[in-house]
């Protein structure tokens, strides 16, 4: 929008519009989900959440999100503040703004999110059990919310 201040002196003012994208991936038997941005966009990730159900194998659990840029390698490494034992079902809520629980209360965990995670194009994101204790077996349910930039 163009407005004229006064006598021939302009100001232009610009809005940031950018649509809303949405992910859900529910494929059973996985515990480590890649995200990749597409090469016309660059993402802002506003916040995602992660169940992991675990089987009986024994050990523990890491949850945590890898952002790599084009070239692989790793921007950032977010892991969770605990870990998750066999046969369990555990709800990670990656947000800003929030501090690192380091306990689970009611079964979930809020996890700190970067306020200004952009993604560029072919960046990934992934969101996965470090530990790999049965990463065939244990089934991970994944939903983030990002704005998405066409480039």
């Amino acid at each position: 929008m163009r407005q004229n201040v006064h006598g021939d002196n302009w100001s232009d003012s610009v809005t940031e519009t950018p649509l809303l994208g949405y992910t859900y991936d529910a494929t059973a038997n996985d515990s480590d989900k890649t995200f990749t941005v597409p090469l016309n966009e660059q993402w802002r990730i506003t916040w995602a959440h992660v169940i992991l159900v675990t089987t009986a194998t024994v050990g523990n659990r890491q949850v945590n999100l890898v952002v790599k840029d084009s070239s692989g390698n790793v921007a950032i490494d977010v892991s969770a503040g605990a870990v998750q034992a066999a046969s369990l079902t555990r709800h990670y809520s990656y947000m800003q703004g929030i501090f690192r629980e380091t306990a689970f209360v009611d079964a979930e965990l809020e996890v700190p999110l970067p306020v200004d995670l952009y993604l560029l194009p072919g960046w990934s994101l992934t969101f996965k059990d470090s530990a790999a204790i049965a990463a065939a077996a244990d089934d991970m349910t994944i939903s983030f919310q990002y704005k998405r930039m066409v480039v």
